[in-house]
């Protein structure tokens, strides 16, 4: 049964057993009754939507404020990076410009190829330790609350632990991982959801009808889909969503039908919003499949080359809000660095941006997409000079 949207705070958090291989769904979704949310009439959120659009469509700057250190002293080091899977796209960007930046500055970096099952990053630590590495990364979504034991054994091996895009900004660190986890760097997950909810809002013009998918194992989800929820509560009492979850190793399998059954059952869904934008693939299918093709539009997260180029040939990909994977690779090899040599370390909050992306800007990026481009080159010159290098 479809329940009507509430703002945050007054309505029970949607709940979704995930256990890493099973997949299930759930839905909550708002039908307008024509009153206003947040006070504000239905006009006033898509102004408000749009505005935001405007806003984080603009090149960002570079806003890291961190003590200087000495980064050629990585030399001779080891980094041990387990990534989240190496089966999605923007995971595998961002650690190859990690690996770029380790070969850069004299240090061995070690990429631990996965399919996403914490069984497997439980043995890629332990493989770490046994190498005696000088730093483990879990990188791009790895949840450290299912490795304890094996981040255990690290502890006692003296070995430090970076955990990378896995925690909002300005969040805790959950209980159980506090002491074994070094550092984390942290991204404006929350703010993405916002983004996405934003675009519908303001393409439809307040009448969004949304199919979230999530995978809820992933530790930021939870927070993106109740950001989303909450955007759309407060901004839009016209629109309505609903949340279906399917787990990281599921994607290449069970999003496309879950998206073509989603629309077949409610032909009025019109916006598709993956958290994270290398799902849109397995969406797009799922959407030709229900002959949806020019009447459902995707609005998502992450700025993966191949799903900004989605955008530039037209699919129904309209709006990614992009992070720069070379801007994340150097945030995290900053942290990472920090870590290794005993420097002061830098916030958790790296303050790596969002830009909103479209067919308006979309060939910032590059034609086709080239990773790095469409942010500028003012993190290169920040990092830099809190490396004390030159390019």
């Amino acid at each position: 049964m479809r329940q009507p949207l509430r703002p945050a705070g007054t309505a029970g958090a949607v709940v979704c057993a995930a256990l890493v291989l099973t997949s299930c769904s759930s839905g909550s979704s708002g039908s307008g009754s024509g009153g206003s949310a947040a006070g504000g009439s239905s006009a006033d959120g898509v102004r408000y939507a749009q505005e935001q659009i405007d806003r984080y469509s603009q090149v960002p700057a570079f806003e890291l404020e961190a003590e200087p250190f000495d980064i050629t002293a990585v030399a001779g080091s080891t980094i041990f990076n387990i990534p989240s899977s190496s089966q999605v796209p923007y995971v595998v960007e961002v650690d190859a410009e990690g690996a770029e930046l380790a070969e850069r500055f004299g240090a061995t970096w070690i990429e631990y190829d996965n399919q996403g099952s914490p069984t497997q990053w439980a043995a890629g630590v332990e493989q770490a330790v046994n190498q005696d590495v000088d730093l483990i990364i879990l990188s791009q979504g790895v949840n450290p609350s299912l490795l304890i034991p094996s981040l255990t054994q690290a502890e006692d091996a003296g070995i430090p632990v970076l955990v990378s895009h896995a925690y909002q900004n300005d969040s805790e660190l959950p209980d159980d991982v506090a002491d074994l986890v070094t550092s984390t760097v942290d991204a404006p997950f929350d703010e993405s959801g916002r983004l996405s909810a934003d675009y519908a809002i303001a393409d439809t013009e307040g009448q969004a009808d949304a199919l979230v998918i999530t995978s809820s194992e992933v530790p930021p989800s939870d927070g993106i889909v109740a950001a989303i929820e909450d955007e759309f509560a407060t901004h839009c009492p016209d629109c309505s969503v609903d949340v279906v979850n399917v787990p990281l190793t599921d994607w290449a399998t069970k999003i496309a039908g879950e998206v073509q059954s989603a629309l077949q059952s409610n032909p009025a869904i019109n916006y598709i919003i993956p958290i994270y934008d290398s799902m849109s693939i397995y969406a797009q299918a799922g959407i030709t499949a229900a002959g949806g093709t020019g009447r459902v539009s995707i609005a998502t997260f992450n700025g993966t080359l191949s799903i900004l180029k989605m955008i530039q040939d037209g699919t129904s990909v309209v709006m990614d809000s992009g992070e720069n994977t070379t801007w994340l690779a150097w945030a995290t090899f900053d942290a990472g660095a920090r870590l290794i040599t005993g420097a002061t370390p830098a916030p958790r909050n790296a303050k790596t941006p969002l830009r909103v992306f479209t067919a308006d800007n979309v060939d910032e990026a590059g034609t086709p997409p080239q990773s790095g481009m469409g942010f500028g080159d003012a993190f290169r010159t920040g990092y830099e000079t809190l490396w004390g290098v030159t390019s």
